[in-house]
C-alpha cells in the first residue's frame, strides 16, 4: 500500500511542496508541515487515510486534511495512536486508545 509522509522541515529535493501552517500544542508556536511535490501525484484523485500519533486539539489533523484536499485527495478515514481531551470530539477517529488530559502539577 503506498503511503506519503508529511514533514515538518522543508528540504530542497521536495521541489514545489505544498505547505500549511499549524499551531503546535507541543511547542506553543506555529509550525509548517509540507507535502513533497513528488508525493502529490500519489494523492491526486485518491481516497486516503490520514494518521497522526496523538490528536489533542485537532489542528494537525485539520492541516493534514487541508494538504490532502489541495493535493486532490479525498480523506475517507482518520486514525491516531491516541486521542486526548474530550473523547466525544474524536468519535470519527479510529484510535488505539484515549488519554485523559492531566492538570499541570502546582
Amino acid at each position: 500500500m503506498p503511503y506519503v509522509v508529511l514533514r515538518k522541515t522543508y528540504v530542497s529535493y521536495m521541489g514545489e511542496a505544498l505547505e500549511t501552517k499549524v499551531q503546535s500544542i507541543t511547542t506553543g508556536r506555529p509550525r509548517t508541515i509540507y507535502l513533497d511535490a513528488k508525493d502529490r501525484s500519489l494523492c491526486a484523485g485518491k481516497r486516503v487515510a490520514i494518521v497522526d500519533d496523538v490528536i489533542s486539539t485537532g489542528s494537525t489533523l485539520q492541516a493534514m486534511r487541508d494538504l490532502m484536499g489541495r493535493a486532490g485527495a479525498r480523506v475517507v478515514a482518520e486514525a491516531a495512536v491516541f486521542t486526548e481531551g474530550d473523547a466525544s470530539q474524536w468519535k470519527d477517529v479510529v484510535a488505539l486508545g484515549h488519554l485523559p488530559l492531566m492538570e499541570p502539577a502546582k
